[in-house]
């Protein structure tokens, strides 16, 4: 390693009695080879506020106080680059939407399948995208629509939703669903590069900084109502 070459840093934050030789392993053969292991939150926190690691594992049975959002939030906080790769052991808590919704979370994996998904997850933290387990990302898609129709009303103001174009908002809609950059460009027949021009259109006739603004926008403003009255109209 030459002098200028920066390091790349890890932090595991399991539980401990869970095994980290997979993950260890994954790390290892992505170029993480200074790798730190903790088992209660605090201790995490004091990691990320002294190393500033790029990944964070952060399990959901991590001993501690603070609830998942918290400790995301914390991490944000003190690293703003440190991108976390969530594994949770089911779905169904009350937090899980907030938890999709946290701008430094660029996985979400299932305990039980996180050996065969981890190299996934650590190429999409290292790209900025977001991977979702199967599983969740269908949770996530019912507790989303189940949602939307709390936050929405019979006036149907789409606000600046109505700005968009009919591929922006097909864009938008996936991003929703928890679809990465990848899935969004397989899904509508297109290239990633223009996944990210979509995006960043999105982002501008919004006024939003990033995926998390979006979605929150999309969800208040009913994007699924008003994908639904343009093809009446049409």
């Amino acid at each position: 390693m030459t002098p200028h070459t920066q390091t790349r840093e890890a932090a595991i934050a399991l539980s401990p009695v869970q095994s980290t030789v997979q993950i260890t392993k994954e790390l290892n053969m992505a170029g993480y080879h200074k790798i730190n292991r903790v088992d209660y939150q605090e201790a995490l926190i004091q990691i990320v506020e002294v190393s500033k690691p790029q990944i964070a594992i952060v399990s959901s049975e991590l001993p501690g106080r603070r609830s998942i959002v918290e400790m995301m939030a914390k991490i944000a906080e003190l690293s703003p680059n440190t991108r976390v790769i969530y594994v949770s052991k089911a779905m169904g808590n009350k937090e899980d939407i907030d938890i999709f919704l946290t701008k430094n979370m660029s996985a979400w994996l299932l305990s039980e399948r996180s050996e065969r998904t981890m190299s996934l997850a650590i190429e999409a933290a290292e790209a900025g995208q977001l991977f979702m387990d199967f599983a969740i990302n269908q949770a996530i898609r019912e507790q989303i629509s189940g949602k939307q129709s709390l936050l929405t009303d019979s006036s149907s103001d789409y606000g600046h939703l109505e700005l968009l174009t009919e591929r922006e908002a097909e864009v938008l809609k996936l991003l929703c669903e928890g679809a990465n950059y990848k899935t969004v460009a397989k899904a509508l027949f297109i290239s990633e590069s223009t996944v990210k021009t979509h995006i960043n259109n999105i982002f501008t006739k919004l006024q939003v900084n990033d995926r998390t603004q979006a979605v929150l926008y999309a969800l208040k403003h009913d994007l699924a109502g008003l994908m639904t009255a343009t093809m009446t109209r049409a």
